[in-house]
């Protein structure tokens, strides 16, 4: 389509909604953002006014779209995601993959980005994570080693690595996350408050699927009749920290009441809602499961911020939760992830019943 032209709807932003606002686009960038009579009109004029436009979804933890795979088809899965209106994403890639299968993968999405401009690299879930839980879980051990995990980030498509804090040499893992530029977040874990802050202090800015796959260090509890400092408690004490949540629409992931005590305590500008869409044939509603066991979601994103709505989120809250935040921390937000001057024109039209009418993909 054309990258030259103004859009009338309700404009959100970060911080309110402009009624009746206007959006104009001159070469796939925003010119001017404001009420309508404030805004030029050049280009064509296309009428959202019965809709929302906000900052095109932006999605850091997703293995599929629809029944399809990242690391089986790159293309079909980004495609099946930019129609929900996700602009921009990180194909994620799990340790049972192995090391052989994760660099197969990543050369797969590599080639993809070269045609599949919604993509925007790769997220890597593990192999560094604690055995003993997520999908597949074991006791065995595991070890961070420099000579194993550097062909998985020398890549150059890598943006963002998952790992567990207890695990052996993941203290040279961060040093060399934030050494190349990519974020460190920790997840699948049980790390005492300990390890928590170390891991903060040494700069991992990320907890993945806050309250998903996480324990306790000391188990069972040393005191009958109370409670120890789990993992997610120790994490929501590190100012630091962005928080991805799976807000699925049964609270299956998170319980509603514990999504709002998140947002209570850390507020919306440090929660990123994520898909972790997985393929298969398995779900119920929008969340997968695979064997009887609990396994991501089939959400998208446009479903995310629906269910962010109805757990008492606001408009511009949404906008923050589901692309601003994501590309703060992906340290992109100077390009994207709200509707201002200056940025790529990503924006989606989307009714109050958080249908997509349109997608704009600079």
């Amino acid at each position: 389509m054309e990258n030259t032209y103004t859009l009338y709807g309700d404009v959100v932003t970060g911080d309110c909604i402009i009624k009746n606002g206007a959006v104009a686009v001159q070469d796939g960038r925003i010119l001017s953002v404001g009420p309508q009579e404030a805004v030029p009109q050049i280009g064509a004029v296309q009428n959202w006014s019965e809709s929302y436009l906000l900052p095109g979804f932006i999605d850091i933890h997703c293995h599929a779209g629809g029944d399809i795979w990242f690391y089986e088809d790159p293309r079909a899965a980004a495609k099946y995601h930019l129609q929900h209106g996700t602009t921009g994403l990180c194909c994620t890639l799990y340790r049972d993959l192995g090391i052989e299968g994760i660099l197969s993968a990543q050369e797969k999405i590599k080639e993809a980005m070269q045609d599949t401009p919604n993509i925007l690299g790769v997220h890597l879930e593990g192999p560094y994570l604690n055995p003993r839980y997520g999908s597949k879980p074991s006791e065995e051990s595991l070890e961070a080693v420099q000579a194993e995990y550097m062909p998985l980030l020398d890549t150059g498509i890598v943006r963002h690595v998952t790992f567990a804090p207890e695990v052996k040499g993941t203290d040279r893992l961060l040093s060399d996350l934030l050494h190349m530029g990519i974020v460190g977040s920790i997840g699948h874990s049980e790390a005492s408050p300990e390890q928590v802050r170390w891991a903060a202090d040494g700069g991992a800015r990320c907890v993945t699927h806050l309250y998903d796959a996480t324990g306790a260090s000391i188990t069972p509890t040393r005191w009958d009749g109370t409670i120890e400092v789990d993992f997610n408690m120790a994490v929501l004490l590190c100012d630091s920290m962005f928080y991805e949540i799976i807000c699925d629409s049964m609270g299956v992931h998170v319980r509603r009441e514990i999504l709002q005590l998140t947002k209570k305590l850390v507020g919306a500008g440090r929660i990123i809602g994520i898909t972790d869409a997985c393929g298969g044939p398995g779900g119920s509603g929008d969340v997968n499961f695979e064997d009887g066991e609990l396994m991501g979601s089939k959400l998208t994103m446009d479903q995310v911020a629906k269910n962010f709505y109805a757990a008492g989120f606001s408009m511009p809250e949404i906008a923050m939760v589901t692309s601003g935040n994501a590309a703060k921390l992906l340290e992109i937000y100077q390009d994207r992830g709200s509707i201002d001057p200056g940025k790529r024109a990503d924006i989606i039209a989307l009714t109050k019943d958080f249908i997509i009418q349109r997608v704009y993909k600079a």
